[in-house]
């Protein structure tokens, strides 16, 4: 039986046992008093409501606690005709005596207004009232004494105003207690709102803080995408922001999802099924475009189609932030990149050469490593400004500062050191191998012919070059460049086109002695 999982409340439970203790009640009056009534007819009228009101209580019990489609609403309306009659054969049988029976005409009233609707409690109060006046009809009690009239009419009247008031009370209760259901529903979603709202706010805030605390924009952008995955409860993203005039990708971060399937979406504008881990296609949308900057965001399809507004606004937010950051780091760079280069060769300027010069040293002393050092002075400049003009001897320094860099390696440091002379660091590179480049770039130089004013290659320049080197010429920054500035004097008197060392150099107790020299046009062997 499903009486044991089904679970009554107090009113009904309580219903319930009162109406097993009426019908008990009713049963014992058929045995005790009404039995010894002297009118047949009544005992009659008594047993037959009586039975009625047993087979309803026998009713009720049983569809209330075994089925369970069956609530005690429904249970009181299958009930109620077979109510109607058993109450009215009672009050027929022993209206006359106290009206013994009224109480459960009262009690049959407050039930149905507590467990009907508004209609059915009329209903059935009219329905009851109608039933005690018949009773008393049916026994021919009102045509015996017409003075009881007025107190039935008023019994009836009582029963009717009390069910009516106690059906008005409820029903104000049942409507008050479905405002405040919904007004806390509307509480709890504002809450949730708000909640939702602060958790996007401190999410734009923690973005923020992020990605203005360095310049360093691509070391963050992991860290950006993490609070956003966390905000709307996602496992995969991509973003990309795009410069539109050149198109091309100047910041890309990728979470949960292999970047090549990220890149393939966005760069082909299609759906495409990840083969990484991702359930799903995988697209992309354009979420805001600041200045030159476009930002894109890419992830599973059907998340980006599931995005409401308030979400998107969030995501507008952080890609606000993103492309700006973006923007500051672009201009932070490009601003380094002016202060640290010669605008007329594109070389390093004097600058960026005495911080670099201070790195390398450093470098040099923590792992005992060999750096070497040249200075380039560009052979009569003077002559060809004067003979050719100024917009040919700049052309010619630019030529010089691109033989140079492709002279040398990568990890070597090219710049233009002021007016005609330039300098070239050269890491990890002993006294040896640094003289072997300087003399690649002696012969380079001479080998070519550098354009005139007409465009022609008919100018013919040579440089003087000085090689230092630490720790064989020097010991810190000021020592190096001292000496590699000797060493260029030194080929500029020994004839120009030269390569040379300084003609002193240190002992390996740091003290300086005379180098020896040498004949020849490469200079002496360092």
């Amino acid at each position: 039986m499903e009486s044991e999982e089904r679970r009554l409340d107090l009113p009904d439970a309580t219903y319930l046992v009162a109406r097993v203790g009426v019908a008990s009640l009713t049963v014992f009056m058929q045995w005790w008093w009404v039995n010894q009534l002297p009118v047949a007819s009544q005992r009659d009228l008594h047993f037959a409501g009586a039975a009625l009101w047993v087979l309803g209580t026998v009713f009720t019990v049983a569809a209330v606690l075994v089925w369970p489609r069956v609530d005690m609403s429904k249970a009181l309306a299958f009930t109620l005709p077979t109510d109607l009659i058993a109450l009215a054969l009672l009050t027929a049988a022993v209206g006359q005596h106290e009206d013994p029976y009224y109480a459960l005409f009262f009690a049959g009233a407050v039930i149905h207004a507590v467990k009907s609707s508004l209609p059915q409690r009329w209903m059935g109060a009219s329905l009851l009232a109608l039933s005690y006046v018949l009773g008393h009809v049916l026994g021919g009690h009102v045509l015996v004494s017409p003075s009881t009239y007025p107190f039935l009419l008023g019994k009836v009247a009582i029963l009717v105003a009390f069910a009516w008031v106690l059906g008005r009370i409820i029903t104000e209760q049942t409507e008050r207690a479905f405002s405040l259901e919904v007004e806390s529903e509307q509480v709890e979603a504002l809450n949730a709102q708000l909640e939702r709202r602060v958790a996007e706010m401190q999410a734009v805030a923690e973005v923020s803080d992020m990605l203005h605390s360095t310049l360093d924009v691509d070391s963050v952008g992991g860290d950006v995408l993490d609070v956003i995955l966390k905000l709307l409860g996602w496992d995969a993203i991509s973003v990309f922001v795009v410069d539109t005039t050149t198109n091309e990708t100047v910041f890309s971060a990728t979470r949960g999802v292999a970047s090549r399937s990220a890149k393939f979406a966005y760069s082909s504008g299609e759906s495409v099924t990840d083969s990484y881990g991702l359930e799903g296609s995988f697209g992309c949308f354009e979420v805001l475009e600041y200045h030159k900057l476009l930002v894109v965001l890419c992830a599973d399809s059907r998340l980006i189609e599931s995005i409401d507004e308030n979400d998107r606004r969030v995501i507008q937010a952080v890609a606000a932030e993103l492309a700006v950051a973006v923007e500051n780091a672009q201009l932070y760079r490009l601003t380094r990149r002016l202060a640290n280069t010669d605008e007329l060769t594109g070389l390093y300027n004097y600058r960026y050469l005495q911080q670099r010069l201070d790195e390398e040293i450093s470098r040099a002393r923590r792992y005992n490593k060999t750096l070497s050092f040249l200075m380039i002075d560009v052979d009569d400049f003077k002559r060809i400004n004067d003979t050719y003009g100024h917009l040919v001897g700049d052309s010619v320094l630019r030529e010089l500062g691109e033989i140079m860099k492709s002279t040398v390696r990568e990890v070597d440091v090219v710049v233009r050191y002021g007016g005609e002379e330039f300098s070239v660091i050269l890491p990890e590179t002993d006294a040896a191998g640094a003289f072997i480049v300087a003399e690649k770039i002696r012969e380079n130089v001479a080998m070519h012919r550098f354009k005139d004013e007409d465009g022609e290659p008919s100018i013919k320049v040579t440089v003087s070059i000085g090689v230092a080197n630490m720790p064989v010429h020097a010991d810190d920054k000021e020592s190096l460049l001292r000496a590699a500035d000797d060493a260029v004097y030194y080929a500029k008197e020994s004839g120009k086109d030269r390569v040379r060392a300084p003609r002193i150099r240190l002992t390996r107790f740091g003290r300086p002695v005379e180098a020896p020299s040498t004949s020849g046009r490469s200079g002496e062997d360092a």
